[in-house]
């Protein structure tokens, strides 16, 4: 087989988008987790005020914004996997959109949560 064949399979594996998007993931949420917790810090522990006031900058509204849906994303890869990789077939596809779905509920859920309290 010529190197271009050889290539060009390796590019069209069915698996290599879910491992490049588990991959991209990872790589942005890694410094949105390092700046959110140096951010939360200056926060005072358990007060609500401080914490909406805090949200309510642009900087944190956006990483989190940004946060949370790329954290879901990556969680329901990572669980897709899992489920691929031990559980029988016969429960793999429900089982996959029921984590699918939790993902986008959660996903909303939270864009809904920080927009209210960035709002209110």
């Amino acid at each position: 087989m010529d190197t271009t064949r050889a290539r060009s399979a390796a590019t069209t594996h069915p698996g290599l988008g879910h491992w490049r998007w588990q991959r991209v993931t990872a790589i942005l949420m890694l410094p949105l987790i390092l700046w959110t917790l140096w951010m939360m810090r200056s926060l005072d522990a358990g007060s609500y005020l401080s914490a909406r006031s805090w949200i309510q900058g642009l900087g944190p509204m956006t990483a989190l914004i940004i946060l949370l849906p790329v954290s879901y994303l990556h969680g329901a890869l990572g669980l897709q996997v899992i489920i691929e990789d031990y559980l029988s077939p016969s429960v793999q596809r429900g089982l996959i959109w029921t984590v699918r779905f939790a993902a986008v509920v959660l996903t909303v859920a939270s864009l809904w949560a920080i927009l209210s309290v960035a709002s209110a």
